[in-house]
C-alpha cells in the first residue's frame, strides 16, 4: 500500500548547516497493517511520517501509495489525496481555538460540500465514540489535554480514512486517554485501516505488526 525508495529529507539550518533529517530510507507497508516508528528524539520519525503523509516533499527518493509515485503529484492532487484517504493525529492536537468540538471535527468536510446538518451529525457520532458526546459545543480552551486529543482523533476519522498517521499521539495526554486511544486504534486496525505511528510508548508494540527503529535519520 505504501512504499518508499531511498527516501531522504534535508533542511538548511540558521547556521547554514545541512540537517539530514532522514537518509536513504527504503521500506514497504502492507495494507491493513499497524506499523510503529520508534527511536530517540531527533531520529527522524516525525519527518518520515510527514513525507509519507504528503505534508512535506522529500529532497531525494520516492514515495509510492496505491502503486502511484506520489512525489510527482501536484500540490492540489496531494491535498485531494490527504482529504480522501489519510487521517492525521498530531502530537499538539492543532485544533482551531474559536471553533467548538463538533466544528473542529467536521471542518475537513467543508471542502467536500457537506451541509451543516450532515457535518454536525457525523461529528456527533464520532465524538460520542470517543466519549465526548457531552462536549459538542465546548471550545478547545474549555477542554483538558486528553479531551482535546480525543477531539483530534475524531477529526482524523471524519472522512473514513484508509490510512491513519499518528505522531506521538499519547505524549501529551493522561494514561486513561492513552489506553482509550490504543483500544480505538486496535478497532480501526481490525476494520482494515492501515496505521502508522511514531511513538516512544511501548504499549503500542503490543498491537503492532511491524516496528521500525530509527537512529540518526536511518532505519536500524
Amino acid at each position: 500500500m505504501i512504499k518508499t525508495e531511498h527516501l531522504s529529507k534535508y533542511y538548511s539550518s540558521h547556521f547554514h548547516h545541512e540537517v539530514r533529517a532522514i537518509r536513504d530510507i527504503t521500506l514497504e507497508i502492507t495494507k491493513k497493517s499497524f506499523v510503529i516508528f520508534k527511536g530517540p528524539s531527533g531520529s527522524g520519525k516525525t519527518t518520515l511520517l510527514n513525507v509519507i503523509g504528503t505534508l512535506d516533499r522529500p529532497t531525494e527518493g520516492k514515495v509510492f501509495m496505491y502503486g502511484e509515485d506520489i512525489t510527482t503529484f501536484s500540490d492540489i492532487a496531494l491535498s485531494r489525496l490527504r482529504r480522501e484517504k489519510i487521517g492525521f493525529i498530531f502530537q499538539d492536537f492543532h485544533l482551531i481555538p474559536r471553533l467548538t468540538s463538533w466544528e473542529n471535527v467536521s471542518y475537513p468536510l467543508i471542502p467536500l460540500g457537506v451541509d451543516t446538518k450532515k457535518r454536525f451529525e457525523r461529528a456527533r457520532l464520532l465524538l460520542e465514540k470517543v466519549e465526548l458526546g457531552d462536549r459538542l459545543d465546548h471550545t478547545p480552551e474549555e477542554l483538558s489535554g486528553g479531551q482535546q486529543q480525543r477531539v483530534a482523533i475524531a477529526r482524523a476519522l471524519i472522512n473514513d480514512p484508509e490510512i491513519i498517521i499518528a505522531d506521538e499521539p499519547t505524549s501529551n495526554i493522561d494514561e486513561e486517554t492513552g489506553e482509550h486511544m490504543l483500544e480505538l486504534l486496535t478497532e480501526l486496525k481490525n476494520n482494515g485501516v492501515t496505521i502508522l505511528v511514531a511513538t516512544h510508548d511501548a504499549r503500542f508494540e503490543k498491537i503492532a505488526d511491524r516496528v521500525f527503529k530509527l537512529k540518526n535519520g536511518k532505519i536500524e
